[in-house]
């Protein structure tokens, strides 16, 4: 079952938002969560990818198809993300208080 990633600013109880790798990108490609919040990617597609952040955070490892991967961002800040070994695959996480 696919979850709903909730985009909006209306943050409250939010603490848990979803991203699915499928078609060769992130959906959706660019979310706002707030301090504390885990995202988790659910790799739909049957070709491995990565969840890699650009300035190395983060890094998934490869991912198989119906396997998931999370991460805790407990910082503010934009985290720009991008999947290899497909690196026009792009994604990023904006995390405000």
């Amino acid at each position: 079952m696919e979850t709903p990633v909730d985009t909006s600013t209306g943050f409250e109880g939010q603490n848990e938002a979803t991203v699915l790798i499928e078609d060769f990108s992130y959906k959706p490609a660019s979310i706002t969560v707030k301090v504390g919040t885990t995202v988790t990617w659910v790799q739909k597609d049957g070709v491995r990818h990565t969840v890699t952040s650009n300035d190395g955070i983060f890094d998934s490892g490869l991912l198989s198809k119906d396997f998931s991967w999370n991460y805790p961002f407990n910082e503010t800040g934009n985290f720009d993300y991008y999947g290899m070994p497909h690196p026009y695959m792009k994604g990023t996480v904006e995390v405000v208080k």
